[in-house]
């Protein structure tokens, strides 16, 4: 590893009026996948992050389980293999292995900071580009073929340009920019998943607490729950990880009950969670040490969330749609590009049925998925492809994004590299050189 100084560090970030092979938007797991698959097959990337660091949720959140990394604890090959062997390389202040539940599984606890160090350490090694405290706030067309991103910020305007564009914002700012037809929410009633400003707290008795956990979760969030009625702000429900930190624990929540509909899309919907977030995080501290529950009696608030995390807002209508009954069927795709593995998990938005046990682990995720319908030069991974709102609830664990973005990196750099539109790019050279990344695409069903 070079010195890392001001001059190593500049070299790394683009300059307004750079022009890439591919430019991917967003730097959560998705994106992640997305630059580093492209680099890794000989495309020059630029990664763009809206916020002051990389990792998406898991950042933001702190010690969120990013789940799916591994599979069946061992590597799935490509960019997560790279992403998961970066964090090694850091060692055990760096991370631990993920619970395993019917939603959780196959997965890693990440210090948000190193997490932070790692992404960016695997941008530089892989020859990327990027730019941190740089939104995405407009399309540069040639007719219906988006040409390029605008970004605004303190510094003033900048534009780039590439061959592709990967739009991996989690929102589908670029193919929202880009004119794409595009849906939000729940089909029947508008609905969406619940934001959460995830937060840790520390100075716990951790064999206590996560025994008691064991013995009776249920009764134990009731306790919490049940102070509601005194007056206190408490959450859908409370999911509870271990941390790299003894004593520290991170705290995934479902943000206030009774919140009704939040529009993460909507300024005041985002405002007023960020505040009965706030207030969720610090009364839970005060009920705990309150009803001397186990392992918490002396508990404090270390930090909330460096920002809400949000689990749906905008999709866009592409080629296919992916549902819900793709998964439990394990519909056979010829365009497969990435599989997917875990159960439901609606964030706590309570469903017309328990699907739970129903879906095939290792279902297919067919390419057409990504293809935003009335735009060229677009290619859209993560949460804000071409899914149900059901289809969405399903295996959206962060490993899972990560491959599908790895699919559209791959994608991008072959289309660049050839001349062609992502709707163009033969598939079946894509899964090819996915296989050659050692990533499966059938066969692993778990």
């Amino acid at each position: 590893m070079p010195r890392i100084d001001g001059d190593y560090a500049r070299r790394h970030i683009a300059e307004n009026g750079e022009r890439f092979d591919v430019i991917v938007a967003g730097g959560g797991p998705a994106g992640i996948g997305a630059a580093v698959g492209a680099a890794m097959n000989g495309a020059r990337v630029l990664l763009l992050e809206a916020k002051a660091f990389f990792g998406g949720v898991a950042q933001v959140s702190g010690w969120m389980p990013m789940n799916r990394l591994l599979l069946k604890g061992g590597f799935r090959g490509g960019a997560l293999t790279k992403f998961v062997e970066k964090t090694y390389s850091f060692g055990p202040d760096a991370s631990r292995p993920g619970k395993v539940s019917w939603v959780d599984g196959d997965g890693l606890h990440i210090h948000p900071d190193y997490l932070r160090l790692a992404v960016m350490e695997l941008l530089e090694e892989h020859g990327v580009k990027y730019r941190l405290h740089s939104p995405v706030t407009g399309a540069i067309m040639e007719e219906d073929t988006i040409t390029g991103v605008r970004c605004e910020g303190k510094y003033g305007a900048a534009a780039f340009h590439a061959s592709v564009i990967i739009d991996a914002t989690g929102d589908g700012d670029v193919a929202y920019y880009a004119g794409a037809k595009m849906r939000a929410g729940r089909e029947s009633d508008g609905m969406f998943m619940p934001v959460t400003l995830g937060f840790v707290i520390g100075n716990v008795d951790e064999e206590r607490f996560f025994g008691a956990l064991e013995a009776d979760s249920a009764a134990l969030i009731r306790q919490i729950q049940d102070a509601e009625g005194e007056g206190n702000s408490v959450s859908i429900f409370y999911a509870f990880d271990r941390t790299t930190v003894p004593g520290v624990v991170s705290v995934n929540n479902g943000g206030q009950r009774g919140m009704g509909v939040v529009n993460a899309m909507d300024l005041t919907d985002l405002n007023a969670s960020e505040r009965t977030g706030l207030q969720v995080a610090v009364d839970f501290v005060k009920i705990a040490r309150a009803k001397g529950i186990a392992g918490l009696e002396n508990c404090c608030l270390v930090r909330t969330g460096q920002a809400l995390g949000v689990r749906e807002t905008r999709r866009i209508e592409g080629d296919y749609s992916l549902t819900l009954e793709d998964a439990q069927r394990d519909t056979q795709f010829p365009d497969v590009v990435a599989l997917r593995y875990g159960n439901i998990d609606p964030g706590g938005l309570h469903e017309d049925a328990d699907y739970r046990g129903t879906i095939v682990n290792g279902h297919q995720y067919p390419y057409r998925a990504m293809l935003p319908k009335g735009v060229e030069g677009l290619l859209v991974s993560g949460r804000c492809a071409s899914l149900t709102h059901l289809g969405l609830t399903t295996c959206k664990s962060m490993g899972n994004m990560m491959e599908i973005g790895q699919a559209a990196g791959v994608a991008a750099a072959i289309a660049a590299r050839e001349g062609v539109a992502p709707r163009g790019v033969d598939v079946r050279r894509v899964q090819e050189c996915l296989r050659g990344m050692g990533v499966s695409l059938g066969g692993d069903k778990a």
